[in-house]
C-alpha cells in the first residue's frame, strides 16, 4: 500500500481498511478526499475493497452509509463493510411443542416447531484463511411429514392448526383429529369439553359456538349449557368425553300398525319368587281362552312427526306400516274389521302374521331363556327344538319334542314323545300320566303310569312306570341304574361287561301299601309306650293294685291299648291280604331279555332280588308261585 502522502495527493478518493484481529470483519479506517479525480462512491468502495484482494462480498447497506458519512463528514469508523463467513456448527432436528398439546388447539395456531438437521461447514475469514467447526458429529436426518387438518408455515419455522381438534406426533407424522364430529343422521354435535387450550387460554361458550358455525351448524347454540359443562370440566380438571354440543330433533317414525292382545298374557320377563328375586325361567301359564271371547284388537300405524338437523333442515318422519293379520284356526274376524274372536277354547298364538286358537302350542325353537317355562291350561304343547337344562314344559294333554330334553322338568297328562333322546346329567325328571317314547335315556329320572319305550341305550337311569319298559327296535340295552315296571319289561340286553351295577324288575306296590305300613308302625310304636309305662300284665291285674282314685284314668288307658291291639291286628291282614294279590299280579309278567344278561345285574319282583352271577343268553325271568321266588327260563 502506498504511503500516506501519495494518498492525499491521489486524484480520486482512497479508503483506507482495517481488518479484525480473528479476520472476519472489514471496516473503513482512514478516508482521503480526491483531487479532482473519482468522488467517493459505493462502486469506488467495492473496486477498492477488491483491489485488496478480498473475495467476500461487500455490505452494500454499508457502503451506502460510508460513503455517504465521508461526504458529510459523518462518523464511518465501527460499520463493517465486509464480514468473514464463520464456520457452521452441526446440530440436530428439533420438534418442540409450542403449547400442552394435551389439551386442544384451534384453527391457526401455531402448535409446534421444527428445525431441520444443520450438517457442519468450514467458515473462511476475510483474508482467505478456512475456519474449521468446533463440532465434528453428523445430525441424523429427520423427515417430518405433514398430516390431516395440519399446514407449514416456514417464516415462524412451525406446523398450524387448520382446525379445532387435539394435535398427534406419531411415527413423525404431525396431525390433528377434530375434537368434534358431526353424528351420522346430522341431529348433534358431538364431543369433548376442555375448560382451555394447548396455550391455557380460557375456552369460552363463544369460542366453541364460533367453531360450531364454521362447522355449518345453523340451529341454535345452547351457550348457557355450553357454560355449565366448561364449568363442570374446569372444577374437576379432566376433560368430558362424548358431549353433545348442539342438537337438533331427530324424527320420530310414525308406529307401526300392531294387533292389541285382549288376553291376559304371560309375564315376558319373568315372576318374583319367595325371595324376591326375579326368575327369568318362571312366566306363568300360557292363558286359556274361550269360544267366543274377543282376543285381539289390531290398530292403524301413525304418521309419526318430523325432525330437524344442525344445518335447520326438517327430517322427514318415516310412517308406520301397515300390519296384516292372517286369520288362523278358530279365529273370527268382526264387522269393524279389526276386533277378532276366537271360535274355541285353546290358547291364542300369533306366529308370522297368523292369529290362531289352537289346540297345540308350538314352540319355535328351543325352550330356553328365550321362551321361558311353558305350561298351557288346556291341549299340548309341541316344541320344534329342544327342552334346555332347567326349564320346566307342562301340559294337561300331551308334549311332544323334536330335540332333546336336556336336564328339565316335564310334565304331560298323556304322551311325551321325544324324537331326539334325555339327558340328565344335572337333574330333572319327566312324569306322564301317558306313555314315555323316546331315541335313547341317559341319566333320566322317568314316572309314567303306561309304557316307557326306548329305541336304543339306556344308561344309568331311573325309570318307574305302572306299564312296560320297551327296548327293542334299537340297540335296546339297558346298563346301570334302576328300572321298575308294573306289566314287565322287554330289552335286547342288560348290564355290560364291565359289571356296572344295574337293577331291573317288576314292581306291584302302590302308593296304599306303603300307608298302611306307615300305620301300622305308628300304631306299633303308640303300643310299645303304653307298655313301657304300665307294663304287660293282665288288665284285672293292674286295675287291682291301682288306688281306686286312679282307676278310672287307668281304665281308659287300657281300653286305648286294646283298641291299638285290634288296630295292628286289622292292619297286619290288610298287609297280608295285598302281598297275596301282589304275588297273584306277578303271574305272567315277566323280565325278557333277547340277547345278553351280563354278571353284575340285580333282578326285582316285589321285595325278592336275584343277582345274575353269569352270562345268560335270551332269558326270561318270571315269578313263581309255587316256589314263591324269581325263577328263569
Amino acid at each position: 500500500m502506498t504511503d500516506e502522502e501519495s494518498l492525499k495527493t491521489c486524484p480520486e478518493a482512497v479508503f483506507r481498511f482495517a481488518m479484525s484481529e480473528d479476520g472476519m470483519k472489514l471496516g473503513v479506517n482512514r478516508y482521503f478526499p480526491p483531487n479532482g479525480g473519482a468522488e467517493p462512491s459505493v462502486a469506488l468502495l467495492k473496486a477498492q475493497v477488491a483491489a485488496c484482494g478480498v473475495r467476500l462480498p461487500v455490505d452494500e447497506d454499508a457502503a451506502r452509509r460510508i460513503v455517504e458519512a465521508v461526504k458529510t463528514g459523518g462518523e464511518f469508523r465501527g460499520i463493517t463493510l465486509v464480514r468473514g463467513i464463520p464456520p457452521r456448527e452441526p446440530r440436530e432436528a428439533t420438534l418442540a411443542p409450542l403449547g400442552d398439546l394435551q389439551f386442544p388447539v384451534f384453527p391457526e395456531d401455531r402448535f409446534l416447531r421444527f428445525r431441520p438437521e444443520t450438517k457442519a461447514s468450514v467458515g473462511e475469514s476475510i483474508d482467505g484463511r478456512a475456519i474449521q467447526p468446533s463440532g465434528t458429529f453428523t445430525p441424523k436426518p429427520v423427515k417430518v411429514e405433514i398430516g390431516e387438518n395440519v399446514a407449514w408455515d416456514a417464516s415462524a419455522e412451525a406446523y398450524y392448526s387448520q382446525v379445532w381438534g387435539m394435535a398427534h406426533i406419531h411415527d413423525n407424522v404431525v396431525s390433528v383429529t377434530p375434537v368434534a364430529h358431526i353424528t351420522h343422521d346430522e341431529v348433534e354435535v358431538v364431543g369433548t369439553i376442555y375448560h382451555k387450550d394447548f396455550l391455557g387460554r380460557p375456552i369460552t361458550p363463544a369460542r366453541i359456538e364460533k367453531e360450531l358455525r364454521d362447522m355449518g351448524v345453523l340451529i341454535p347454540v345452547d351457550l348457557e349449557a355450553l357454560a355449565a359443562k366448561l364449568r363442570q370440566a374446569a372444577d374437576m380438571n379432566m376433560p368430558l368425553p362424548n358431549q353433545v354440543l348442539v342438537k337438533g330433533a331427530h324424527p320420530v317414525p310414525g308406529r307401526d300398525g300392531w294387533l292389541e292382545s285382549l288376553v291376559a298374557t304371560r309375564e315376558e320377563t319373568g315372576t318374583e319368587d319367595a325371595a324376591g328375586r326375579l326368575d327369568f325361567r318362571n312366566r306363568g301359564v300360557y292363558p286359556m281362552v274361550h269360544t267366543g271371547q274377543i282376543i285381539a284388537r289390531l290398530h292403524p300405524p301413525t304418521a309419526g312427526e318430523g325432525g330437524i338437523d344442525i344445518y335447520g333442515k326438517t327430517i322427514p318422519p318415516h310412517a308406520g306400516r301397515e300390519l296384516k293379520i292372517h286369520l288362523g284356526e278358530n279365529v273370527l274376524l268382526q264387522n269393524d274389521g279389526v276386533t277378532y274372536s276366537s271360535k274355541a277354547q285353546g290358547v291364542a298364538v300369533m306366529e308370522q302374521n297368523t292369529l290362531s286358537v289352537t289346540q297345540c302350542l308350538v314352540v319355535q325353537g328351543n325352550v330356553d331363556l328365550n321362551s321361558g317355562n311353558v305350561k298351557v291350561e288346556h291341549g299340548s304343547i309341541k316344541v320344534l327344538g329342544s327342552i334346555q337344562a332347567g326349564f320346566s314344559v307342562s301340559a294337561p294333554q300331551h308334549v311332544l319334542v323334536e330335540g332333546s330334553i336336556e336336564s328339565a322338568t316335564v310334565y304331560a297328562g298323556g304322551l311325551v314323545e321325544v324324537k331326539g333322546g334325555i339327558l340328565m346329567p344335572d337333574g330333572g325328571e319327566i312324569v306322564s300320566d301317558g306313555r314315555v317314547i323316546a331315541n335313547y335315556a341317559v341319566g333320566a329320572r322317568i314316572r309314567a303310569k303306561h309304557d316307557v319305550v326306548i329305541a336304543n341305550e339306556i344308561q344309568n337311569s331311573v325309570i318307574r312306570t305302572g306299564g312296560r319298559l320297551i327296548a327293542l327296535s334299537g340297540k335296546g340295552t339297558v346298563q346301570g341304574g334302576v328300572i321298575l315296571a308294573r306289566r314287565g319289561i322287554e330289552v335286547n340286553e342288560l348290564g355290560s361287561e364291565l359289571g356296572v351295577a344295574t337293577t331291573v324288575g317288576i314292581i306291584v306296590e302302590e302308593a296304599e301299601d306303603e300307608k298302611l305300613r306307615e300305620e301300622r308302625s305308628r300304631v306299633v310304636q303308640a303300643i310299645k309306650k303304653i307298655e313301657a309305662t304300665l307294663g304287660t300284665e293282665p288288665p284285672e291285674v293292674l286295675l287291682a293294685r291301682t288306688p281306686e282314685s286312679k282307676r278310672p284314668a287307668l281304665f281308659e288307658v287300657i281300653k286305648h291299648r286294646e283298641a291299638l291291639v285290634l288296630r295292628r291286628e286289622s292292619l297286619s291282614g290288610k298287609i297280608h291280604r295285598l302281598l297275596l294279590r301282589h304275588q297273584e299280579e306277578m303271574q305272567g309278567v315277566t323280565v325278557k331279555v333277547k340277547k345278553f344278561v351280563h354278571p353284575g345285574t340285580m333282578i326285582t319282583f316285589g321285595k325278592h332280588r336275584k343277582k345274575v352271577e353269569k352270562r345268560l343268553e335270551a332269558s326270561t325271568f318270571y315269578w313263581d308261585v309255587e316256589k314263591r321266588d324269581i325263577a328263569l327260563r
